[in-house]
Order: structure tokens, then C-alpha cells, then sequence
């Protein structure tokens, strides 16, 4: 087991370095540029400025020059600073990163509640009228674009009704008299994101493991646990269910990228201060250092999310680990 743990981990190198590569290149063939953006918000930089700064900047070397100091930089651990404040981009990021954890986490622990037992029930009950129903509102959620349905609740909740907030992490003016009050504010502003980003991600996930456990319960091992008599909830909830969700490490490790990245267009709506937010506001100005830094990561998060689901996978059942 450690020698294909090890593999693996030699093999996220190159993984790595390929996709920095691409998206490097991709990002330098894009029209316009951090100095064009400069530019356009300051009509009198002249010509001969933008020269001068691109210079300074190191932009116009070529490009293959400048993807080698990148990425002896990177070596070091090291983004640079960003183009639009000068600000170190580590610490952007790390400004903006706990808040996007605790959306994606919120949401995918949602997520993971409602998509199981609606996959477990479906399969139980398969062709039934329960799963009907069940496979109508998964499909609903699925089929609304997420901007739509983001922006029919903040009219609802937040403006006809005026039940929950519908922008940011907390209230600006709020002055909290204690911890409690001040995490209060903080949840009421999360509920409408949260409830957008599972809502529309369970889908597939309740599909997967309806079509897992059908697989499963068709299965003699199940049958021979019915003749002998055992509960419902001993031959199904535990057997059954416990064999059906081993394919759902895969989608769980492929989940892990969405931590930073997956909520770009509920962030934007919500003007939630994360790294959606970040990374969108970074393409708008063509901010080639926070743009690399997020495309790195992101990148480092993905291929740790299929190495996790590998390894989980081989450990649940050897006979499939890679040679």
C-alpha cells in the first residue's frame, strides 16, 4: 500500500507542471493584458508608459522566459504580488480562502445529507411513485440555472419578505454584543448561498447512488441476508448501503477542488467576499499572478482529491489498485 501512495504522489508532479503549462500559455494568448487594464482606468498613461511599465513588469520577454521565472518562483513558494493593489498574492488568498471553505463545506455537508437518502430511497423503492417524485425534485434543482434560482430567493427572502440578508458575509453596520450574536449574523447570510449550491449540485450525486445501490441489492449476498431473516435496515442500511457508497469516493475526491473554486457564480451574486469572487475579479483585470496562483491550486486541490479517492479506493477493495 505505501509503495502505491508513494506512485502516486510521483505522479502528481508532472500532472502538476502540465497544467501550469497550459494555463500559462493560455492565459498569455487571451486579448488584452494587467497593462491595458492600468491603461484604461488612467486615460494619461501614454503609450511610451505602457512600454515602460510592461517592461518593468517583465511582460515583455518572452513567453517561454517568463513561464521559467514563474516557475522558479513557484519553487519558492512564491506568487508574486498582485497587479491590480501590489498586494502580496498569498495573502489575498488567504484572506478570502477561509470564507469559501466554510460555503463549500456547509454546502456539500448539505449536499451529502439530502442526495443519500434520496438515492438509498429511490433504489429501495425504484419505480415507485416515491421515486418518482424524488427523481422530479433532484431534476428540478438541476435544471435551474444556478443564477436563476440565486436570484428568485434574494427577491423572496430577502426583499419581499426581508427574512434573510442577501449579500455578503455580515452585516456592515451590525455591532455584535457577543460571539454568539456575531456567528448569528454570519449563518443568516450563508443560508440562501448554501441552500443555492446544494440545491443545484445533488443531482448527480443522488442519481449515482441510486443507480450503485440498484446494483447492489440485485445481488445473491443480499438475497442470502434476506432469507436468513435479517431487519430491513440490517440487510439494506448497513450491507447494502455500505457496498453502494464505495464508488462515491471517487466523486467525493473529485468534490474537493469545488472547496475554492466551485462557487464563481454564487460568490459573484451573493457579492460573497471568497475566492470565487477573487479568481473572477483577477480575470476581469487580466491579474496574471493571482490568476496563477488560483489555477495552481485549484489544480494541486484536484489531482489531491483523485489521489484521496485512489487511495480510499484501494483500500476499500485491493483487487483495483493501479500496477
Amino acid at each position: 500500500m505505501m509503495a502505491y501512495i508513494v506512485k502516486r504522489l510521483i505522479h502528481m508532479i508532472p500532472t502538476l507542471i502540465g497544467i501550469s503549462l497550459i494555463s500559462f500559455f493560455l492565459m498569455q494568448l487571451a486579448p488584452g493584458g494587467p497593462v491595458d487594464q492600468m491603461a484604461d482606468l488612467n486615460p494619461h498613461v501614454t503609450p511610451e508608459m505602457k512600454t515602460r511599465i510592461r517592461h518593468d513588469m517583465g511582460l515583455d520577454r518572452p513567453i517561454v522566459i517568463q513561464y521559467a521565472v514563474w516557475l522558479g518562483r513557484l519553487a519558492r513558494f512564491d506568487f508574486g504580488k498582485s497587479y491590480s493593489d501590489q498586494r502580496p498574492v498569498l495573502k489575498k488568498i488567504a484572506e478570502r480562502l477561509p470564507a469559501t471553505v466554510l460555503l463549500n463545506v456547509l454546502a456539500l455537508s448539505l449536499m451529502l445529507l439530502i442526495a443519500i437518502p434520496i438515492g438509498f430511497f429511490s433504489a429501495i423503492r425504484a419505480n415507485t411513485w416515491l421515486d418518482k417524485a424524488m427523481t422530479v425534485f433532484v431534476f428540478i434543482g438541476f435544471s435551474l440555472p444556478a443564477y436563476a434560482l440565486a436570484l428568485g430567493l434574494m427577491i423572496l427572502f430577502g426583499l419581499k419578505l426581508g427574512w434573510l440578508p442577501i449579500s455578503g458575509l455580515a452585516t456592515i453596520t451590525f455591532v455584535p454584543t457577543s460571539l454568539w450574536i456575531r456567528c448569528a449574523d454570519v449563518a443568516l447570510h450563508l443560508i440562501l448561498p448554501v441552500f443555492v449550491l446544494a440545491l443545484t449540485s445533488l443531482a448527480g450525486l443522488s442519481r449515482y447512488m441510486r443507480s450503485s445501490m440498484l446494483e447492489v441489492i440485485h445481488q445473491d449476498y443480499i438475497r442470502a441476508a434476506q432469507a436468513k431473516g435479517l431487519t430491513f435496515w440490517r440487510v439494506f442500511g448497513v450491507h447494502a448501503a455500505r457496498n453502494a457508497m464505495i464508488p462515491l469516493l471517487t466523486l467525493f475526491g473529485l468534490m474537493v477542488p469545488d472547496l475554492i473554486g466551485g462557487g464563481v457564480i454564487i460568490e459573484t451574486i451573493f457579492a460573497y467576499p471568497g475566492m470565487g469572487r477573487l479568481g473572477y475579479e483577477a480575470i476581469m483585470t487580466r491579474d496574471y499572478n493571482l490568476i496563477m496562483a488560483i489555477t495552481v491550486i485549484s489544480a494541486l486541490l484536484t489531482v489531491l482529491g483523485n489521489f484521496m479517492a485512489d487511495v480510499l479506493y484501494a483500500y476499500a477493495d485491493p483487487r483495483i489498485r493501479y500496477r
